[in-house]
């Protein structure tokens, strides 16, 4: 079950009860025949229930990409990158953290605050996620990545 949509909806109660549609494989040509079938269907499924359509989820594509196991030791998720971010227009910040960083491929300040434009990874990373990242509040808003710091957990 690699491509499918689900559609939650609510009913008088506030319960929420969902069903999953599966659909083909998803293409960069196929995209948007399926967003307007899938508008369709939210549409059709309106037409048919009195509840309130109260979520959607589009799955376009679920694909394992490996499972291999790294080879170095130091490749550990309690070790994380904590990547903070403002929303652009708000200026809100978010965080995320990325899992086992390679160590020796960043730059830190002399703390455990990594160097954003660093020339090399890092600053490949910041600009590939202000590409491609949305503020989780509104998804128009662009976001600025403003700092990244390495954390522990359980070490």
């Amino acid at each position: 079950m690699s491509h499918y949509g689900v559609l939650t909806l609510r009913d008088y109660s506030k319960e929420l009860s969902r069903f999953t549609v599966q659909y083909g494989a998803v293409t960069a040509v196929s995209l948007p025949g399926l967003l307007t079938d899938w508008g369709s269907l939210k549409t059709a499924v309106a037409g048919i229930t009195l509840g309130v359509q109260a979520q959607e989820i589009l799955n376009i594509d679920n694909t394992i990409l490996s499972s291999a196991v790294p080879v170095s030791p130091f490749a550990q998720r309690e070790l994380k990158i904590e990547v903070s971010y403002t929303g652009d227009t708000s200026g809100k910040t978010f965080q995320i953290e990325i899992p086992t960083p390679d160590l020796d491929a960043l730059t830190l300040n002399n703390t455990d605050e990594i160097v954003l434009a660093d020339g090399g990874v890092m600053a490949a990373f910041v600009t590939a996620f202000e590409t491609i990242a949305r503020s989780p509040d509104n998804d128009t808003e662009t976001v600025t990545v403003v700092k990244a710091l390495v954390k522990g957990r359980n070490i």
